[in-house]
């Protein structure tokens, strides 16, 4: 019995599709957005800088030789509107966020971008204010600039100086720096290894800003995450890319290169 050719190559071709995974060659399409915070991400001249921004985009290159990703620039807006984004739309990473139980269900974690821990300060030019802890606070006659919708918020609240009409909401850090030095202000949470470089970089004294108590419980990695509703298959590909560059260093050296540079450009002379 003779087999036909065209019999012989259909038979190879069934193996071979049925020995080859399907892999989609869908382009999928994320929007990124998140707030001007300098040096992790900040928008310089309308060019994304800060060493998360860095990181970030290196992930992506990455990401992109496995998965076809189509990617917009990033999108800097006021915190609030950028959580509430991730919250209610798929496919949307946002950083850079604390991770809190209350939003433990809310976003799917990917990975740490960086240290943070924060201070209450306040001007060296006023009255020192006498507190240890933020308990101490509660019911004092001082003002508190709090990011609106933002996790210090949240917790202040929750630690009940709320009620005394203590807290002032602000857009971000650098409307509430101005606020403190034209004395609107008595008291702005600022992350310590940030706070005088970024007084320094709006024209103000550095030198002026006096720690008054260390959030302690907010002292926690800030995160990169996408909304829930992104495809599983890009944030598995996120998840394995962030870590391996963490492991690299590259993350480690792009934070201490700008670092240094923010410190030196905000505060030089």
């Amino acid at each position: 019995m003779t087999t036909k050719p065209w019999l012989i190559f259909a038979a190879v071709a069934l193996l071979a599709l049925g020995a080859t995974p399907c892999v989609s060659a869908e382009t999928k399409s994320i929007r990124i957005v998140t707030q001007s915070f300098a040096p992790l991400q900040w928008d310089n001249d309308g060019t994304p800088d800060g060493y998360v921004a860095q990181y970030i985009s290196a992930v992506m290159e990455r990401v992109k030789k496995r998965i076809p990703l189509k990617t917009a620039s990033i999108e800097f807006m006021p915190w609030k509107r950028a959580m509430l984004t991730a919250e209610r739309v798929p496919n949307v990473l946002l950083f850079s966020l604390s991770r809190t139980p209350k939003r433990e269900e809310q976003f799917l974690w990917l990975g740490e971008v960086s240290p943070y821990g924060q201070y209450l300060y306040q001007l060296r030019s006023n009255p020192e204010i006498a507190a240890d802890t933020v308990a101490d606070l509660k019911g004092a006659d001082v003002r508190i600039g709090v990011q609106d919708g933002g996790n210090t918020h949240a917790y202040l609240r929750e630690a009940g100086l709320e009620t005394s009409g203590q807290l002032v909401p602000i857009t971000d850090y650098r409307q509430g720096i101005e606020m403190l030095y034209l004395g609107r202000i008595d008291l702005l949470p600022l992350t310590g290894f940030l706070a005088e470089a970024s007084a320094c970089r709006q024209g103000y004294d550095g030198d002026q800003l006096r720690p008054v108590v260390y959030i302690e419980d907010l002292a926690k990695p800030l995160w990169a995450v996408f909304s829930r509703g992104t495809d599983i298959q890009l944030v598995e590909a996120f998840r394995d890319e962030m870590a391996a560059l963490k492991e690299s260093g590259y993350l480690q050296e792009q934070m201490r290169r700008h670092r240094e540079n923010w410190q030196s450009r905000a505060c030089a002379g």
